[in-house]
């Protein structure tokens, strides 16, 4: 059976002012042809569909023709041929997304709620498998079967009482009675979750007044999921020893690289999930969204070698900031989908596992440092048609700066300047105004000890490597005059 993994498509995004809708759709339109070629049997989305929990109707139409254009694919019997399994990330509404999942063709499977995570998306397909008896030719059919566990982003603060509902039904409400106190007279739950408070791993009681026995984490979350997933996967292994199991999930995996375009999903300042969550599971893949980067995560190893659990992010559909970009720079910045396949046992080996990378023609990502006469040179020459973030390094702040630059690059989305003249070096440079440019002194420290010009005057010292000449000095003294009129000071 074959898996395509992708996440992150974050339709309706826009980088830099820039409208990235067809980049996006020929980068689609690239991935349902890959489907059709490569005869895929799942296709798994994990999380980040749009960009905003209330995408604008262009937006809607492009995922709308996507997916119409993923189901409507047929077998050589003219049967659906594609199952679709799309879960939300932390950029979009559940609610949303998930609206009339029950009424979807039944190839398409959008998984939005938090109670169907331990139900798993079961896919079958029948293979014809040609062998020989004796001098005959032989002919017979083998079943596959997938599980994928599907979770929707789990938000610690909405997910928690869900989750513990279900575990003391799942479970017989044991958990709390196989808990034991430490030496230390902290109580430890079964799972080894520790509450330095006292309680039973609990620190909270919700709304509607159900006792949570969850920490308020995305550790704590994920591991709760991965509890009622576990037994569930025991139960059906226990009757289909070749089952081939994968979890969808959303979310920060401990190790992993993140970019700059990724929203913070931190809550009480932690946002990742310890690898080690998802060893001993029995899952054979892990089909990561969230991190925008193509990476592998490693799953520590519980000794059984069926349990080991291959994981990676499939990264996102496009480059959404200069962090993502390659070196050397590549079109489509190393953008990439997975392509998993089962062998013959419905396991899942790393050279069964394909990283293809995306074609959307999105122009490479480049970050360019140096002198305007480097930035306007070799360099520009070198990088007229990609987009690129520019920081010039003079000594002070150059005519024309930004026209020159524009005339040099078609996409200059990032235009900086870095002064090479320390402030603090300059003659008759004001202490207070040195220390501000050299980042020495904090700002309330500044506007205690000088007057608001002198502030701005420090700002301009730093921002440019000069003092501002008398011009400018009125125009900012002008600008705080009126700052304090329109408040009424």
């Amino acid at each position: 059976m074959k898996i395509l993994h992708t996440s992150d498509w974050h339709i309706g995004r826009r980088f830099k002012g820039l409208d990235l809708a067809d980049y996006q759709r020929r980068a689609l339109d690239w991935l349902v042809g890959l489907v059709k070629r490569e005869r895929v049997d799942v296709v798994c989305v994990s999380g980040d569909v749009y960009d905003s929990p209330t995408p604008s109707a262009s937006s809607v139409d492009l995922l709308d023709d996507v997916l119409t254009r993923l189901t409507g694919i047929t077998d050589d019997d003219g049967r659906p041929a594609v199952d679709v399994i799309i879960t939300p990330g932390n950029h979009d509404s559940a609610t949303k997304l998930g609206f009339g999942a029950h009424m979807m063709c039944p190839n398409l499977h959008l998984r939005c709620e938090i109670g169907d995570i331990a139900s798993p998306v079961i896919v079958r397909r029948r293979r014809r498998i040609e062998g020989r008896a004796e001098t005959l030719s032989v002919e017979t059919l083998s079943v596959e079967t997938l599980a994928v566990y599907a979770l929707p982003y789990l938000d610690p603060d909405v997910a928690r009482p869900t989750l513990a509902r279900m575990l003391d039904e799942f479970e017989g409400n044991t958990a709390a009675s196989n808990d034991v106190v430490s030496a230390d007279g902290r109580t430890v739950s079964a799972d080894g979750v520790v509450s330095s408070d006292g309680r039973t791993a609990g620190d909270a009681v919700s709304s509607d007044g159900v006792a949570v026995s969850i920490p308020r984490s995305h550790e704590g979350v994920m591991t709760a999921a991965m509890r009622l997933i576990g037994d569930d996967l025991r139960r059906r292994r226990s009757e289909d020893s070749r089952l081939t199991a994968m979890l969808m999930a959303h979310a920060f995996v401990t190790g992993a690289s993140p970019t700059d375009s990724e929203r913070t999903i931190a809550v009480g300042g932690v946002d990742g999930v310890p690898a080690g969550v998802f060893a001993g599971s029995g899952l054979d893949y892990l089909a990561l969204g969230h991190l925008h980067r193509p990476q592998w995560v490693t799953v520590p190893d519980d000794g059984d070698r069926r349990a080991v659990t291959l994981a990676r992010y499939s990264g996102s559909l496009l480059a959404y900031s200069f962090s993502e970009g390659c070196r050397p720079p590549v079109v489509g910045n190393g953008k990439s989908v997975v392509l998993v396949e089962t062998d013959e046992e419905g396991r899942i080996a790393p050279d069964r596992v394909r990283v293809i990378p995306v074609e959307s023609g999105e122009p490479a990502l480049v970050r360019l440092r140096g002198s305007m006469a480097e930035l306007t040179g070799p360099m520009a020459d070198n990088h007229r048609r990609d987009w690129v973030s520019l920081a010039v390094t003079e000594p002070e702040y150059p005519h024309g700066m930004y026209r020159r630059l524009d005339e040099c690059y078609e996409s200059a989305l990032e235009k900086g300047f870095e002064s090479t003249r320390r402030a603090n070096d300059r003659a008759g440079n004001d202490a207070g105004a040195a220390d501000a440019a050299d980042g020495g002194a904090s700002m309330a420290g500044l506007r205690r000890n000088h007057t608001e010009l002198d502030v701005v005057k420090a700002f301009v010292v730093h921002t440019l490597g000069r003092d501002p000449d008398a011009a400018e000095l009125d125009v900012l003294q002008t600008a705080i005059e009126r700052v304090h009129r329109e408040n009424g000071d």
